[in-house]
This record gives structure tokens, sequence and C-alpha cells, in this order.
């Protein structure tokens, strides 16, 4: 098993142990946050407007935080950004009676300004939990463990909230950030190596030059920009699809989040055992994977039955993770500890902040034409985009 090489090392053992319970509550706060935005104004475009306001200061602050993972002690900044999300989502279940439309987004926005930095720490924590030649295994398996969560944690989320209400799924997610909180000063991760400090936007700059000017980053970077931008923003789009094309309501919003998980942990699955292990380049099964994953967010769009969206909604989750996962591990796998924090922001800025725009973009073209033909018409340009650049690696 490849992963094992990863959960022999007994610091990632137990930072695993930490990571499987956050994650739980990363998920459950996603489904909460964007129900509290569809029950609230029953608008698509607000319900994409939240999923922005969520992911979009990783757009902006991400590579500032970057700099930061590599400059201070990464296990308190783990602490610190890990405290400060459960201490957001604390705030807004205490208040959350009192909580307006507008009040969700800047629950929103705050949880996203958070993410923006707790994404670089956490990528930079873990490969530094276990010798560099066990880098690729801890991104499988951390894949695997984001995917399980996001196969169990909706469903979940989804009963909460219809059973008990957001509140107390608020509630749920701030308990399951504390074993992490508890297993953090335990970890020691690698130090990095000696280095003269720089001016912040020095070494910020210096970060983007090393991205740029190494051709698997560069090219990994802009391949998952389009693919998030336009198949993971319409994810974030799911509680349109289940209550308002298919009057699914809660429940339906758990289950469809679920079949994009368990598409996910399939695909996850299939990494952390070794198939499609990165190489020298871009595998060819990523362009594969990407080309299924346009093909099905229009499946999703135009499914004139339940179980039809549901199994597209797999099909795209089960793309998403492989081409995540894959070009993740081309860009960690023999990335310097140095440069780590700085190079993964800028992946968290096209694989989660470019998820704004897409979710943003979409969700008013669903305000025009309805979600269906907006997601259609989301898969139809990211063939087209995957088209062109095929034809121009062709004649190059």
């Amino acid at each position: 098993m490849i992963v094992g090489g990863a959960f022999r090392d007994p610091q990632f053992a137990r930072f695993f142990v930490g990571v499987f319970f956050a994650v739980q509550a990363i998920w459950v706060q996603r489904v909460t946050l964007s129900w509290l935005a569809w029950e609230r104004t029953g608008s698509a475009g607000f319900v994409g407007m939240v999923a922005a306001f969520s992911l979009a200061p990783t757009l902006l602050a991400g590579p500032v935080f970057g700099v930061m993972a590599d400059r201070v002690n990464i296990r308190r900044a783990a602490l610190v950004t890990n405290a400060l999300m459960a201490a957001v989502l604390a705030v807004l279940a205490l208040a959350l009676p009192l909580v307006g439309p507008w009040g969700v987004a800047a629950a929103a926005l705050c949880i996203g300004l958070v993410t923006s930095a707790h994404h670089p720490v956490r990528m930079s924590l873990g490969p530094r939990l276990v010798p560099r030649e066990m880098v690729q295994h801890v991104v499988s398996a951390t894949a695997l463990n984001f995917n399980l969560a996001r196969l169990v944690a909706p469903v979940a989320a989804g009963w909460i909230i219809a059973g008990f209400g957001a509140g107390a799924a608020l509630w749920v997610a701030v308990l399951c950030y504390m074993p992490m909180l508890a297993v953090l000063p335990a970890l020691r991760p690698r130090d990095l190596p000696p280095r003269p400090r720089a001016p912040y936007l020095s070494e910020l700059r210096d970060g983007v030059r090393f991205a740029r000017d190494t051709p698997l980053i560069r090219e990994a970077l802009l391949l998952t920009l389009v693919f998030a931008t336009l198949v993971r923003g319409g994810l974030e789009l799911l509680p349109v699809l289940a209550d308002g094309a298919f009057g699914q309501g809660a429940a339906g919003l758990g289950m469809l989040t679920a079949a994009a998980g368990a598409g996910a942990l399939l695909s996850a699955s299939f990494k952390a055992f070794g198939m499609g292990d990165v190489s020298a380049g871009i595998p060819r099964s990523v362009v594969v994977a990407m080309t299924l994953g346009f093909a099905a967010i229009i499946g999703m769009g135009l499914a004139p039955y339940w179980p039809m969206a549901l199994g597209a909604t797999a099909l795209a989750g089960f793309c998403a993770t492989w081409c995540g996962v894959s070009l993740q591990a081309a860009i960690q796998t023999d990335l310097p500890d140095a440069y780590r924090g700085r190079v993964m922001s800028l992946w968290t800025v096209v694989g989660f902040g470019t998820v704004a725009i897409g979710a943003a973009f979409i969700g008013a073209v669903a305000e025009i034409m309805q979600i269906g033909r907006a997601l259609a018409v989301a898969g139809v340009v990211g063939l087209l985009v995957i088209a062109v650049w095929r034809l121009g690696g062709a004649r190059a």
C-alpha cells in the first residue's frame, strides 16, 4: 500500500488524526454556509457570491501568507489558523438567530481570510513531517482523507441541518477542530535551511519567479486554474442544483455533495494506491480527467432526472480530485522546502481562489438562464479551452 510509507512515520500518523477531524469541519462549514445563503435568499447569485466570499481572499492574501509560511514557525502558525477557524464558526453559531443574508456573507469572508493563511501553512506542514521521498505519499494520503470527509461530512451536515438546524451543524464543525489543536503541540516539523532574511516583497517575487521559471510547475498551475474555475466553481453551486432545480432541500444538498465526495474518494483511493503517479511531466490521464470533468459539468446541468444529476456530480468529483492530486503532486514532489510555502500559496490561489471567480460567474449566469444552462455553458467553455491548449501543444 503506497500510503503505508507515510503512515509508518509517527509524526505523520498523529498529524493525520488531527487532519481527519479538521477536514470534517471544513466540509460541514461549507455545506452549512451555502445552505444558509440559499435559505435566507433563494438566490443562485447570492449562493455564488457567498461561495466567492469564502474563497476570494485567497486570490489576494494567499501569496502574502505563503511568504509567511516560509518564514515563521509552521507548527505555531497551524495552531493559530485552526483556532481562528473554530472561533469564527463559534461566533456565527452564537449569533445565528440575528444573522441575515449579509451576516452570512460576512462570516464567509472571515472564513475565507483565515483559509487564505491556513492553506499554505497546511500544505507546508505535512511534507515537512516526513522524509522527502515520502512527500508524494503524503499528498495522496491527505487527498484520500480530504475526500473521505467530502463523502461523509456533507451527508451528516444535511441531516443535522434538517433535524436540528444550521446552528447545530456549526457547533459540530467547531468541535471537529479540537483534535487538531490537541495534536499540533506534539509535532516537530523539519527545520528550513538557514538563509538570509530578505524583504517581504522580495521573497514574494522570488517565489513567483521560481514557479514561473520551472516549466512543470508553470504548466500545472495553468491547468489547475482553468479546471478549478469552471468545474470546482460549478460544484460550489450544488445548493441551487439540489433545491432550485430538483426541489430536494437540505437533504438533497447533502446527497449531491456526497456524490461528488464519493467520486473524489474513489479517485483519491486510486492515487493513494499508486495509480497515475506523476513523473517528469503532466500525465495524459490528467488531460483525460479534465475532458471528462467538463463533460460531467455539462451533464449536471442538462440532467433531466435526479439520479442522473447525482451520477454526473460523482464523475465531476472524481475528475476534480484526480486532476488536483496529480497536479499538486507534480509541484510538491521535488519542491525545495525553502520555497514550499510561497509556491503552494500560488497553487491555492489557482486551485481555491479562482473557484470564487467561477462560482460567482456561474451563479450570475444562472440568474439569467437558470442553473442547468449555466453549468452547461461552463462545461462547454472548458472543453474549448482544452481543445485550444492541445492544439497549441501539438503545433509546438
